[in-house]
């Protein structure tokens, strides 16, 4: 393996704590105490369907353990701990306020590879217990690595609060979806598509909408992933979900009121980008028809309905047709309508089309431009796409064109920066033709992933390196692809290349950089 290789395995830190949910279901947990710490591991370890003995003196007695004691939901003995107690148990947790005895059973647990937990003893502890939530089958848990227990309850608080109502319900909506996904599509070899396409609704639909789910929608989002996926293809059923157009084409305008229809660019992600003008579409529209990447928090700026485009892989030209049927249905029954685009409309998001597809119906688009991410995503992920003495040029080019073709890369000039939009998910492909056409393997790459959110992520590599990079830390979209001696023109120390930082803009209220990796 070469240096360059070496370079992009990360380096553990240490210090952390392997945090995962651990199904306990008909274990044998034995919890040792009868305060309310006790009551609480007890609680716990019930909800979790575990089988539980209470090893405690019948003397100050927690009122909780003692209901449980009487309803028989735990197996208790009046005494003190003996040795034999362990026998058959999975884990042990301890509650006493005795260093000594805490001491012995912690020293008899691991004797008998039993891990144990012992409050406000961390030396003891085998685990730690984490500041938790609970609603359904959505679990919260924040942990501190025991050093500031009471800071991981702020802070869990704070984290609950954000998240909307009914979030518990949408978890259980799309686990009744996967269910009937998998048992529609129940291959082996089909794994990896229902990921994907599960993947796809759970990032780009607005948690409300998925809060929202009716039986039926559930049922109709099966059918399109059988669509989407094509296994169930040829049926020639691809727009049921809309008016056929022939109707639309009869569809009588109503003769007092015009529709109106407004293509209006979103900009690269944060509500602060948004324009005035475009402010003012979305808030006043009868129905917003978006993209399915245009993010979260500017979807919860518009009060009235919202369609989302069903703009899964291999599925696109197909949705684009359902959101322009849709958008002349909704214009010949006199709805003000706004096509809502990440970025530019007129950028690689097909405005042009769609201006002379509702001319064809007999209505004209107004256009509103939007910040593109071609020139936002390099500058919010400190990036100048043009640099005095560096690049006196940039181009701007799709890494899914038409059809799904490549872009049409020139040959290499180390006076250029290049940015590719919609590239990230043809990355390997689009990094051998940028080899195929000159450009050298250490060629500084950068990805933007959803620049000015507040998740935003910067990825650093080389044309070299960049897949691997991908490969090891994952990618969440959108994301801009930058190429050339540019991405480096900012960087204080160019052999020590941070491969992922997030934003660090106070304007939008986002996160100071963090590295996790180096190049």
């Amino acid at each position: 393996m070469d240096s360059t290789g070496i370079q992009n395995i990360p380096t553990p830190r240490g210090g952390a704590s392997l945090i995962v949910a651990w199904r306990c279901q008909k274990r044998q947990i034995l919890v040792i105490g009868n305060g309310s710490v006790a009551a609480s591991r007890v609680y716990s370890s019930l909800d979790a369907d575990a089988e539980v003995t209470l090893i405690s003196p019948k003397v100050g007695m927690n009122h909780e353990l003692s209901v449980r004691i009487e309803r028989s939901e735990i197996t208790w003995f009046d005494r003190e701990f003996e040795e034999s107690d362990l026998v058959g148990k999975d884990m042990v947790l301890v509650t006493l306020e005795d260093r000594v005895k805490c001491e012995q059973i912690a020293s008899l647990s691991k004797e008998h590879k039993i891990p144990i937990n012992v409050a406000d003893m961390n030396d003891l502890c085998d685990f730690w217990f984490m500041s938790t939530y609970r609603d359904q089958s959505l679990q919260l848990a924040v942990s501190t690595n025991a050093q500031a227990p009471k800071l991981a309850n702020r802070l869990r608080r704070h984290l609950v609060s954000s998240l909307p109502d009914g979030i518990a319900d949408a978890v259980q909506k799309v686990g009744i979806l996967r269910q009937k996904i998998r048992d529609s599509d129940p291959s082996i070899l089909s794994r990896s598509r229902r990921m994907h396409w599960l993947a796809q609704l759970c990032e780009y639909w607005p948690l409300e909408r998925l809060c929202q789910l009716s039986e039926e929608e559930i049922e109709s989002l099966l059918e399109s992933y059988k669509v989407d996926e094509g296994y169930k293809s040829g049926s020639g059923d691809e727009c049921d979900l809309l008016t056929d157009v022939k109707t639309l084409a009869h569809l009588p305008a109503r003769p007092d009121k015009k529709g109106r229809i407004r293509l209006v660019g979103a900009g690269p992600g944060n509500p602060d980008f948004l324009t005035r003008a475009a402010y003012e579409a979305i808030t006043t529209a009868d129905v917003v028809l978006a993209d399915k990447l245009v993010p979260e928090d500017i979807i919860k700026l518009i009060p009235s309905e919202v369609k989302i485009a069903r703009k899964f892989p291999g599925n696109a030209d197909q949705a684009q047709t359902e959101m322009n049927l849709a958008g002349v249905e909704l214009l010949k029954k006199g709805k003000n309508v706004v096509r809502l685009k990440c970025g530019d409309p007129f950028l690689f998001g097909r405005g042009g089309e769609e201006v002379l597809f509702f001319r064809k119906y007999g209505f004209e688009a107004e256009v509103i431009p939007g910040i593109s991410s071609c020139m936002a995503a390099p500058l919010l992920g400190g990036i100048p796409v043009t640099h005095r003495g560096v690049a006196n040029q940039f181009m701007v080019a799709t890494g899914t064109g038409k059809n799904c073709t490549l872009p049409d890369i020139p040959p290499y000039s180390s006076i250029r920066t290049t940015v590719f939009l919609m590239a990230i998910h043809r990355l390997p492909l689009i990094i051998e033709d940028l080899i195929t056409h000159g450009y050298p393997a250490d060629c500084p790459v950068a990805i933007v992933e959803r620049a000015s959110c507040p998740d935003q992520r910067v990825l650093r590599g080389t044309i070299n390196t960049i897949c691997e990079i991908v490969k090891r830390v994952g990618t969440t979209p959108p994301g801009t692809l930058i190429v050339g001696q540019a991405v480096n023109a900012l960087v204080n120390n160019v052999d020590e290349i941070v491969t992922e930082t997030k934003s660090s803009y106070p304007l939008l209220g986002l996160h100071e950089p963090e590295s996790i990796g180096c190049n």
